[in-house]
């Protein structure tokens, strides 16, 4: 069945005006012609009347119409019922730069590969900013890592512990003792890593500035600089294959929850709860 060749044929049928047809097929106006003269002839009656004002459709080029347009309707029952047409559900969903860096790929070949009927469509922002957003019903749901600020009505299931490293490149080691100004390098400057990197250095009365480096790689690039040191993900410097670096073991707390955030009142929805299993299923393999 060639059910595009079924949809040109209603398009004619319907317009009754082969050059706005033509204008919206991108088919030639003699293209088309020659397509009513083809069904003309399988039918062996006219579809089309000729009058001074255009064409005109016949009783029988209607009952033709109505006839594919059956079609049409039943092969889209069909594949509906095979689970291949499906409508999808719009779902706005937040992630912060760590989170969509190491799951937002995984997400959506997940629910390509599964057929879910979700159509996600990915905001990336700071922790606290998805997290208000979401309070106000300006998203449906996130992945990111837990917020200091927990609304009431919002639920924030544990999904993952994370752990974070601090790291330099293996020639450029800093000695914090000497509290000489570091450059702290980060994919978000309100990333709760960056926030526990910030309060270790404060408590510890080293002078810092922070640096916003938007892509992975190139946080490895700048590394080369003297006195430099980037707080990571952990999963995010395997994935990158970082090499020629230091890890520092701080006394700083290094783990912290990664939550999916959801309204409560909303917890029953059945698009927020498929994507939360989608998540769970590919954090709890190896990726």
């Amino acid at each position: 069945m060639n059910i595009e060749e079924i949809a040109l044929k209603i398009e004619i049928l319907e317009r009754q005006n082969l050059s706005k047809s033509a204008e919206m097929t991108n088919y030639t106006q003699s293209a088309l012609t020659s397509k009513v003269k083809k069904m003309e002839s399988e039918i062996g009656q006219p579809v089309f009347k000729r009058t001074p004002q255009g064409l005109k459709i016949t009783n029988v080029g209607i009952q033709y119409k109505n006839y594919l347009q059956l079609i049409t309707q039943e092969y889209e029952g069909f594949l509906n019922s095979v689970g291949t047409n499906q409508v999808k559900t719009k779902v706005n969903f937040g992630a912060s730069h760590t989170t969509i860096k190491i799951y937002g790929a995984s997400i959506v070949n997940a629910l390509n590969t599964n057929n879910i009927p979700l159509d996600v469509d990915f905001t990336v922002e700071s922790s606290n900013s998805i997290n208000e957003k979401i309070h106000n019903s300006e998203m449906d749901c996130a992945l990111t890592s837990n917020p200091i600020k927990h609304y009431p009505d919002l639920a924030y299931d544990i999904i993952a512990t994370e752990t974070f490293d601090v790291i330099s490149n293996d020639s450029h080691i800093v000695n914090f003792d000497e509290r000489i100004p570091v450059t702290l390098l980060v994919l978000s400057k309100g990333c709760m890593y960056t926030r526990a990197m910030v309060e270790y250095l404060s408590k510890n009365q080293i002078p810092y500035n922070i640096k916003e480096i938007k892509s992975v790689s190139s946080i490895q690039d700048f590394l080369h600089i003297d006195q430099s040191i980037a707080v990571l993900n952990t999963k995010l410097i395997d994935l990158y294959n970082y090499t020629n670096i230091h890890r520092y073991n701080l006394q700083l707390n290094n783990e912290i929850n990664t939550v999916y955030i959801y309204k409560k009142n909303e917890s029953t929805q059945k698009s927020i709860l498929q994507l939360k299993n989608v998540i769970k299923s590919i954090i709890e393999e190896p990726l």
